[in-house]
């Protein structure tokens, strides 16, 4: 899998990169009962979903992997790799009494507990493992790994759903909150990159698109909101800026959207930005689900005022003290003068996703743009322009999901696009 680091136009050499893999469903797992540290057989699904994962890997077996020493993230670890290193470090969270009890039956028997665990309180669930312990834990056993590499090479680690949730809710800088960020799900895959001077960049997050039916066992329904870059266009080719201005798709663009067309989810409305790379782009998903794309300027990409169609060298030269202040100082000036924010942009689209969602039925889809869709996400996480460095600009086609509850926005995937990587 080769990713770059990208990010406001730029890329950067990858020192490290560590895969995230959760193990196959268990049979625990289909019956709702919280494992912990107990063990569960793998289910006829979760069997089916190891032999996927390997097919997945089938071509890029990793050099390095680790895994949980659990039998259900040896079996999963097993589908890539034949000699994968066990390590007790990366095992899921003790949860002492509710261990193999059901989410209402923890409720009724330990209701102020579970209240405190969903409210982000550092308890011991059930009497186990205290929960800053087991960040603390998990925080040590990556940095450990981190350590342990050479500049350039790849990880590869199977573990927890509760292990991925809780590294990356520390990361997002979510420590003591509820992170929006949905479990992954059952063999799914999340990457985390490594560069020097930058902190640790959530690069793909949930992709579990080997399966054919990735299954929530936990937490809230809704409706989903399927967020998809337009493909590449013929300013993406020159590297500029192109904001509110026109570019068609390049002949590699048309066909990034036909290949992602067939591995979209099945959606009921599909909404896109105005602009013709992205109507273009949304056309083409469109049309294997019988659905014309509706227009709505909610969706454009950020505005970056005077510095548009300008490579971001040349809006340096141009204006070199205003450039400073935004991408060496963070300050989160408007772009180009005239142009938006980044956090501005961010509300925007955020502004234009809750009027439509409130309006559909079902689940949808919207085709933006890069630079808006990486700061509506930022924005939901409850990160400033100085952190936006922790997701990359998402590719071209690459889609990014959120359920949509009662509650707040949760996102359930990021920078997702396997027919990129093949």
């Amino acid at each position: 899998m080769l990713l770059a680091y990208v990010h406001d136009g730029w890329e950067s050499r990858i020192a490290k990169t560590i895969t995230l893999i959760r193990h196959a469903e268990t049979n625990a797992n289909d019956e709702r009962r919280w494992q912990g540290s107990l063990d569960s057989g793998l289910s006829v699904r979760g069997f089916d979903q190891v032999k996927r994962l390997g097919e997945r890997f089938r071509n890029d077996r990793p050099s390095r992997v680790i895994a949980s020493d659990l039998n259900r993230t040896m079996e999963t670890a097993a589908a890539i790799a034949d000699d994968a290193s066990p390590d007790a470090a990366w095992r899921e969270f003790h949860v002492g009494a509710w261990e193999g009890m059901t989410t209402q039956q923890i409720s009724e028997q330990f209701p102020d507990e579970m209240e405190a665990f969903f409210a982000g309180e550092d308890i011991a669930p059930g009497g186990g493992e205290l929960m800053s312990d087991f960040a603390d834990r998990i925080v040590g056993a990556f940095d450990a790994l981190v350590a342990s590499m050479r500049d350039g090479e790849t990880a590869h680690v199977v573990t927890h759903g509760g292990v991925i949730w809780t590294l990356l809710s520390r990361f997002l800088g979510r420590s003591g909150r509820r992170a929006p960020l949905s479990i992954s799900y059952n063999t799914a895959v999340s990457v985390i990159t490594i560069t020097d001077g930058e902190p640790p960049q959530l690069t793909v997050f949930n992709d579990a698109t080997h399966l054919e039916q990735a299954i929530v066992h936990f937490g809230p329904r809704g409706s989903v909101v399927s967020l998809f870059r337009h493909g590449e266009s013929e300013g993406n080719i020159l590297g500029l800026w192109q904001g509110h201005t026109d570019s068609p798709l390049s002949d590699l663009g048309r066909e990034q959207a036909a290949a992602a067309a067939s591995g979209i989810p099945a959606i009921g409305q599909l909404f896109s930005s105005p602009l013709g790379r992205a109507f273009q782009t949304a056309e083409i998903l469109a049309e294997p689900q019988g659905l014309t794309p509706i227009l709505d300027d909610g969706f454009t990409e950020m505005s970056f005022g005077a510095w548009e169609n300008l490579t971001p060298d040349e809006a340096r030269r141009a204006e070199p003290e205003v450039y400073a202040q935004i991408y060496e100082r963070g300050i989160d000036l408007p772009r180009g003068g005239d142009g938006e924010t980044f956090c501005g942009a961010g509300k925007r689209l955020t502004g234009a996703l809750q009027t439509v969602v409130e309006q559909a039925q079902g689940d949808i889809g919207v085709v933006s743009h890069g630079a808006i869709i990486r700061a509506y996400v930022v924005t939901m996480m409850g990160l400033g322009f100085g952190e936006r460095n922790r997701f990359p600009v998402p590719r071209n086609t690459s889609t990014s999901s959120v359920l949509y509850t009662d509650t707040t926005p949760t996102l359930t995937s990021y920078n997702v696009a396997p027919h990129l990587e093949l």
